[in-house]
């Protein structure tokens, strides 16, 4: 490559920016990293009855929580005397014309355009099937493949990289370059996306929303790397960390058979990453996930510290493919609101249980706080049970559903550790109540 190169990534704001999009700007954003190059994000907000400032706001959001910077920044609004000057030169050349108000570009006749493509090789567009195209409208503004063309040559971009669907307007778009004798980029147009059934791409299929990924509890380095694999692979890899994206990433190892979106490909990548990250800053995370959800109000999430949900993320993170499950999975022990379940109250919490657990709850209550670790709490928990000719198993389902309100779930001493001392006692407190109260008889 002669360059550093010049890559955009130019998104209509006409709405929440989605997965396809996503997956065109990590491309361009790969491709200028791995070379030394800029990206660019370029707002194409010519159409200004479908452009609102919110979804521009929207799309700047989504790429930083990606976290896929930009070097340079511009909107099309903003660079109307540069196409106004541009088309002026085409009408006065007599490569345009005007019609009911509307500026037309005059498609050469007989002729041909090739399309060379980085991927798909040489596309071929007879003229007799292009028609005549408007470039700017009767109410002054300009159109896509016109400003796109015109922006494009300005900024010096070098390399075109967007997805197939912009194929059949490239032929427009070069007849635009050689009209104004501009440098033309390269171009690449990356492969479709599917669903796993095949067929073009809907919401249904998952073509949704960055946001409502972020908002359904998917790590943004998992989608980035769920994201990276559609269309492009280095060997039988699946796993990649954004450096080694960087490190990786070329055209050449872009597929030009479509792809295919397989959320439950993208739910595995989530797990992975959550089992792996770190555990303070998916604990900052699930904190919004908790309030999100209502199993805590915003001044209760505030007020749980660091370390305990940290270690929420330690006990849940295997059993979880998302933050949102996690969050319901961690609810009995970072609120204080706990759902007993009445089979289980029933089932566990009998009177003759009472004696043994109020035992217990004594033997606890002897331990200092900084021995409230799982093993301390296990051995603690033995040795009493031995001195009072029992075994764990007649006691651990009661301990459980005092605790917690349910039968199942973690370990039952890493549950106590998490829920620390003065919360395991007032819980079993509050499980001999219930004993006491002939709830379970």
């Amino acid at each position: 490559m002669k360059m550093a190169p010049r890559v955009r990534f130019a998104p209509s704001p006409t709405g929440a920016l989605h997965v396809g999009g996503a997956r065109t700007a990590l491309f361009n954003w790969l491709f200028a990293r791995h070379h030394g190059g800029t990206f660019i994000l370029r707002i194409e907000d010519t159409d200004r009855s479908r452009s609102t400032e919110e979804s521009i706001e929207e799309i700047k959001a989504a790429l930083r929580w990606l976290g896929l910077d930009w070097d340079e920044y511009y909107r099309e609004t903003e660079r109307f005397p540069l196409y106004q000057e541009a088309a002026e030169r085409l009408l006065a050349q007599g490569k345009a014309y005007e019609r009911e108000g509307a500026w037309w570009f005059r498609v050469p006749r007989p002729g041909t355009t090739v399309v060379h493509d980085l991927l798909l090789g040489d596309v071929a567009y007879d003229h007799g099937l292009i028609k005549d195209f408007v470039i700017r409208r009767s109410d002054g503004s300009f159109t896509y493949n016109f400003a796109c063309a015109v922006d494009d040559a300005d900024l010096g971009i070098t390399h075109v990289i967007r997805a197939n669907e912009h194929l059949n307007n490239t032929p427009r778009q070069i007849l635009v370059y050689q009209a104004l004798e501009l440098e033309m980029p390269e171009f690449a147009h990356l492969p479709m996306v599917l669903s796993k059934e095949r067929t073009k791409l809907s919401k249904r299929h998952g073509a949704t929303s960055v946001f409502e990924y972020r908002d359904r509890g998917i790590l943004p380095e998992a989608l980035i790397n769920f994201l990276v694999r559609l269309g492009w692979s280095c060997g039988d890899r699946e796993i990649f960390s954004k450096e080694e994206m960087v490190a990786l990433f070329d055209l050449k190892d872009v597929n030009v058979s479509a792809a295919v979106f397989d959320e439950e490909k993208l739910l595995w990548l989530n797990q992975h990453y959550l089992k792996a990250g770190d555990p303070e800053r998916l604990g900052e995370l699930l904190r919004e996930f908790l309030m999100r959800q209502g199993i805590v109000s915003e001044e209760e999430a505030e007020a749980i510290p660091k370390a305990k949900l940290a270690k929420a993320i330690e006990l849940f993170r295997e059993r979880s493919e998302t933050l949102v499950e996690l969050a319901e999975k961690a609810r009995f022990i970072l609120s204080d609101r706990l759902e007993y379940d009445p089979k289980g109250v029933e089932r566990f919490l009998t009177p003759e249980k009472g004696p043994l657990l109020e035992g217990l709850l004594e033997e606890l209550a002897g331990l200092d706080e900084s021995e409230f670790t799982a093993p301390r709490l296990e051995e603690a928990t033995r040795a009493y049970l031995a001195r009072a000719g029992h075994q764990l198993k007649e006691i651990a389902q009661t301990c459980r559903v005092a605790l917690t309100g349910k039968t199942e779930g973690p370990g039952l001493f890493e549950t106590m550790e998490v829920l620390e001392k003065a919360e395991v006692l007032t819980r079993l407190r509050r499980g001999l109540e219930l004993i006491r109260q002939g709830q379970g008889a």
